[in-house]
């Protein structure tokens, strides 16, 4: 919606020896310029040597842009490079279709790969750490067979992006308050859910450091573990060896567990062992796709999850997005919508959370900004991310709507009347009007839900 301001965008194996690399400063210039001053150097065509300062040089960069994912793609005359800043892929590097062979040989070798893609070419997924400015980065690598040759996506777990801190999140200070009661309950079950991405990790590693003591037993099932936590017991999944979801979960309530996260329930068996083991003293933590926090009772319920299970074990669910902040170097101010704009907005929504999002958006006092472009952010209007959520409590009403099977519309507008829950949107709209965001990202981000 145009009134909202236009976007300038559409949108080694575990356990390889850590790189090094001498510490020092972000890198000079952009990654195009370090390349091309790269081959200057070497004065010849590119090889090994090359391609070994060139992986250097792209994670170095890659670190420094805050980017999240590498993309290193074989295209059909060249190589391209982009990299994914606060959510969006941008393009950093076009090179030789030279480069192609010596580059992802090199990363292969250090994701513990066969330096060649084997004959029959499959997928592969592989990690290693670098030591670059004096800090370890997690590197997950996973390969692709395309028409034009290899792709590799690198994802890069920095601990010191992360933000294991529940205040670091974003979480607002009152919502925060609700999150660090429900989870000091002795027992039940409580869900995140959203997108790929969209941080539903970092939420799960905040909860559990939050609240880990030397008092009690906390253990976690994920696929794969992405961070080693300090004083808890994690596990990764291994089908091939039939260590599965149900089976890891049946270990570990022979643990003597106080505490569990299981990285995502996927099926009934999971998801009944779950909700039972939640009923029986343990308190748990998971994920689910769903599209928002009410729709995981219908998720459930789909599985064939009994409705008097998920009324007696579930304590709550958090939906959550991230959202671009804008910069603040070249942010302008922008006047509120008219009334009529934001009338023509709501019209298709649930009444009462229209009334809810129509106040929020007209009420005065708002600092809305919107996104300009400057050399700090690219020219995008946007620098860095944080975290919208959405966190529905189990009032007594909507407890006696899971054990009727209600549909999730129903659940929703009770949860909402109740004052039990805050949408996506609505929290969204509060980053918007202190300034943290725009109303356009909040609508981009949030789309398919409004």
């Amino acid at each position: 919606m145009a009134f909202w301001g236009q976007d300038k965008e559409s949108e080694g194996q575990q356990g390889q020896p850590p790189v090094h690399h001498p510490a020092g400063a972000a890198p000079v210039g952009t990654l195009e310029e370090g390349y091309n001053e790269l081959v200057k150097a070497k004065g010849r065509a590119p090889g090994i040597d090359l391609a070994i300062k060139l992986s250097d040089l792209i994670l170095e960069h890659a670190v420094a842009e805050r980017s999240s994912d590498v993309h290193i793609e074989t295209q059909a005359a060249n190589l391209r490079v982009r990299f994914r800043v606060d959510g969006i892929l941008q393009d950093m590097l076009t090179a030789p279709k030279n480069s192609e062979i010596p580059l992802t040989q090199r990363i292969r070798v250090l994701a513990g790969f066969d330096p060649e893609p084997p004959a029959a070419f499959r997928t592969e997924e592989g990690r290693f750490q670098k030591i670059l400015a004096g800090r370890a980065i997690q590197v997950r690598v996973s390969s692709f067979p395309t028409v034009n040759g290899e792709k590799l996506v690198l994802r890069i777990l920095d601990r010191q992006q992360l933000g294991l801190d529940l205040e670091q999140t974003g979480i607002d200070p009152e919502a925060l308050a609700i999150i660090k009661k429900l989870i000091r309950n002795p027992y039940g079950i409580f869900f995140i859910t959203g997108s790929t991405g969209s941080g539903k990790t970092t939420s799960l590693y905040a909860m559990l450091r939050n609240i880990n003591t030397p008092m009690i037993n906390i253990i976690t099932l994920e696929d794969p573990v992405e961070y080693r936590l300090e004083g808890i017991n994690q596990a990764q999944i291994n089908n091939k060896s039939g260590f599965t979801w149900a089976e890891g979960l049946r270990t570990i309530l022979r643990q003597d567990p106080d505490v569990i996260m299981v990285g995502e329930i996927r099926d009934y068996e999971t998801a009944e062992i779950s909700l039972r083991s939640a009923l029986t003293g343990h308190l748990l933590f998971t994920t689910i796709h769903t599209i928002n926090a009410p729709s995981i009772i219908e998720r459930l319920f789909e599985m064939g999850v009994p409705p008097f299970l998920i009324a007696s074990s579930m304590l709550g669910a958090m939906s959550q997005r991230l959202v671009r902040k804008v910069c603040p170097q070249c942010a302008q101010k922008a006047a509120p919508p008219s009334e009529a704009v934001v009338n023509e907005f709501v019209k298709n929504m649930d009444p009462e959370e229209a009334r809810i999002v129509k106040d929020l958006i007209l009420r005065p006092g708002a600092d809305y900004k919107v996104e300009k472009g400057c050399p700090a952010c690219r020219n995008t209007g946007y620098q860095g991310r944080t975290g919208i959520f959405e966190l529905m409590l189990m009032s007594e009403e909507v407890r006696k709507q899971v054990l009727d099977h209600a549909p999730t519309d129903l659940i929703k507008r009770s949860a909402l009347q109740s004052g039990k829950m805050r949408t996506l949107l609505m929290d969204g709209i509060t980053k918007a009007r202190s300034g943290v965001t725009t109303l356009s990202e909040v609508i981009r981000v949030t789309a398919t839900m409004v």
